[in-house]
């Protein structure tokens, strides 16, 4: 982790007027500087910077920060990769996360400057490609882009290039910028032939990967060059249609978005990414006004993918092409995106259209309205999972297996009673059946994933920078930090740092104690005599419980909230059974100073409520981490986070209702519009709250 004295010196080194500056054209007003807010829409300077403080504020939607907030806000850094990069430019040292040998050391180095080379290589080649295009050299390609309506301002946003393959101009770039040849061969640009090098012939007898194609460099979050796509030119050719670059040192495919850096900015405004299928319908729909979108690639998504995609917004649209390949692409991205926390909407395009042809023919505001009402991509799945059965028992059973691995992965209890019911209509079977195969597929899921091994997945998965929707409020949603109470230590792969503003990760505080309680199973079932099964809460609501079990009489803190919060507070706990322990904990405690908690539990047990009980059991046996002296501010937090993300998704109900009421009813849209903008006051003024300790 990064040492806390030097994430303040990259602080109070790095001029934050001069950074955010970069972004936004600031004008200096007292004090302070002013401009267009970067996280939404604005005609009005409502955005400043404060060079004394070292933080900007914006009035108009919330939005605060240091000078790392800025960079994971507004440029999808995780919190490392900030305090690294202007420690770099700051002249910091940061020094490395664990204790390294000599030799280890150096290696970290030869490795960091290797790929800092070749990425350095591949930002020239991206200018080389693109000075390709716009020469005579380039006609071909620029007759395609014009083609498929493709214009000059789209075609430099993405830094589009041509790649000819004449080695004669090729050779002399390198000699001009003394490119290395083993550098050109790391990055899979150049390949040996396979007689070996010779000195005498042109790029020593090697060929070029990329050959007659357009060029569409891959640009990450960071704004650098990691890879190229080449799209084919001759459609007669018998050649793949795209060329991507190999793994190299610097770029991995299934880690990479298409269209990520262009999409980052407007798809935080927006609070959704659009994902389609290739690279040109990202630039076309970026030309026509919608610039949150990206792509796989051609790829199936992968999880790490998936994780970027959150980086950049908390909802994602799913666009399928109207033909089976593009369903199949969809659907198969729909169990990596809920395994991850996100559950997806989607749009089945018009048979025989992509996006690209879509918005050809219908324009762009047909599309968005397409995409305003997709459906959720589970719902798309089990009705064509359901049709493509035969309603017998063989057919249902093929079904319930199919669709059973996707329900097991959802971590909305809500969601999961709902869709258990609706599997169970659609599918004409027990509900019984449908809790079997759902434990199944879990039981299927957790012996692959024990014989793997712990997957390697690079980063936690965390929330990305979400975004609150609707038409006033735009920009990331802010991560809490860690308590204010205890001293920042970041984790190593953290997405967000210390700034002590926003809504926390939803992640879990570890699993219960008792084994039996882990795994993902049903949240209800009907079947006789079956095991408790795990109680799906997010980390915010368990680490509330186990503080309350072990420090009961903060049940009164808890009551006097739930009070206040009126209709609201029954939602604050997630489920009713939660609520009813915690009413009958506050008459118990109300009699008496040392609560019998066995008792309750067991008359929870008694009610039917056996998954709640094994979740408070596993809460009681955990280690108290925190004293008497630190435990009111801690709870206080924990139920801050509580409330924070229950108005939260009171927010989304809202907003949902409010773009229906602006197509129907104008008026009740505009009486649902002042509700929302003042819950978002009210969200706005808990962040402030929680980021004072939550007093």
């Amino acid at each position: 982790m990064i040492p806390e004295t030097t994430i303040n010196e990259v602080r109070e080194r790095i001029d934050i007027v001069a950074l955010v500056g970069r972004h936004v054209d600031l004008k200096k007003a007292g004090t302070i500087y002013k401009g267009l807010c970067p996280f939404h829409d604005e005609k009005t300077p409502s955005f400043t910077v404060s060079p004394t403080r070292q933080t900007y504020h914006c009035f108009g939607c919330g939005v605060h920060g240091d000078c790392f907030r800025f960079l994971v806000e507004s440029q999808g850094r995780t919190f490392p990769e900030a305090v690294r990069e202007l420690a770099a430019q700051a002249g910091v040292d940061v020094p490395e996360e664990r204790p390294v040998s000599p030799a280890q050391k150096a290696e970290r180095q030869r490795q960091k400057d290797t790929a800092r080379r070749l990425l350095d290589v591949q930002d020239k080649l991206a200018a080389y490609y693109t000075n390709q295009l716009f020469s005579d050299r380039g006609r071909p390609a620029q007759r395609y882009l014009m083609d498929r309506g493709l214009d000059r301002r789209a075609a430099e946003a993405f830094r589009l290039g041509y790649a000819s393959g004449d080695k004669i101009p090729f050779q002399a770039w390198l000699e001009e910028h003394d490119i290395d040849r083993d550098d050109l061969v790391a990055l899979g640009v150049l390949v040996r032939p396979e007689e070996g090098w010779s000195v005498g012939q042109r790029l020593w007898g090697g060929y070029l990967r990329f050959r007659e194609r357009v060029m569409f460099p891959v640009v990450d979050l960071r704004g650098e060059v990691t890879g190229f796509s080449g799209r084919i030119l001759d459609p007669d050719k018998k050649a793949a249609k795209y060329v991507n670059s190999p793994e190299t040192p610097v770029f991995t495919k299934g880690e990479q978005l298409y269209g990520a850096y262009t999409a980052r900015t407007a798809a935080r405004r927006a609070g959704r990414v659009v994902l389609v299928e290739g690279n040109v319908d990202v630039v076309m729909l970026w030309q026509a006004g919608l610039e949150g979108t990206v792509a796989p690639m051609g790829t199936a998504i992968t999880d790490t993918q998936v994780r970027l995609v959150r980086r950049i917004a908390d909802r994602v649209v799913c666009v399928m092409d109207g033909d089976a390949a593009g369903q199949k692409a969809a659907f198969a991205s729909l169990e990596p995106f809920l395994a991850e926390g996100v559950q997806p909407r989607a749009v089945m395009l018009p048979e025989g259209d992509d996006p690209d042809s879509f918005v050809r023919r219908e324009g762009i505001e047909a599309f968005e309205a397409e995409l305003a009402d997709a459906a959720p991509l589970l719902d798309l799945f089990i009705e064509k999972v359901a049709e493509s059965h035969p309603v017998d028992p063989q057919g249902q059973a093929a079904a319930l297996r199919e669709i059973a691995p996707a329900l097991g992965l959802l971590d909305d209890a809500l969601a999961l009673e709902l869709y258990r019911t609706t599997v169970q209509k659609r599918l004409d079977v027990p509900l019984t059946l449908v809790d079997r195969a759902i434990a199944e597929a879990t039981d299927r899921r957790e012996s692959a994933r024990s014989r793997r091994g712990p997957p390697d997945r690079g980063e936690p998965p965390r929330p990305g920078p979400a975004s609150f929707e609707g038409p006033s409020f735009g920009g990331p949603e802010p991560d809490f930090g860690p308590p204010p109470s205890e001293p920042f230590r970041p984790p190593p792969d953290a997405v967000f740092g210390p700034a002590p503003f926003g809504p926390p990760p939803e992640a879990d505080f570890g699993p219960p104690a008792d084994p039996g309680v882990v795994g993902r199973r049903p949240l209800f079932t009907e079947t006789a005599g079956a095991a408790p099964v795990a109680l799906r809460l997010p980390g915010y609501t368990r680490k509330l419980f186990e503080f309350l079990v072990q420090y009961p009489e903060l049940v009164e803190t808890l009551s006097t909230r739930m009070t206040a919060l009126a209709q609201n507070g029954h939602a604050l706990l997630t489920h009713d059974s939660l609520t009813a322990f915690v009413h009958n904990l506050h008459q118990e405690v109300s009699r008496t100073p040392t609560p019998n908690l066995d008792r309750l539990l067991s008359k929870l047990d008694q009610e039917g409520h056996r998954e709640t009980v094994a979740f408070l059991r596993a809460c009681q046996a955990r280690r108290p981490d925190q004293t008497r002296e630190t435990i009111a501010q801690a709870f206080a937090e924990a139920l801050a986070r509580c409330e924070y993300h229950c108005w939260k998704s009171e927010l989304n109900r809202l907003q949902e209702a409010l773009r229906t009421a602006l197509k129907s009813d104008p008026e009740r849209g505009r009486a649902l519009n002042i509700e929302v903008r003042a819950l978002k006051l009210r969200l706005v003024e808990l962040d402030r709250r929680i980021a004072e300790g939550a007093h």
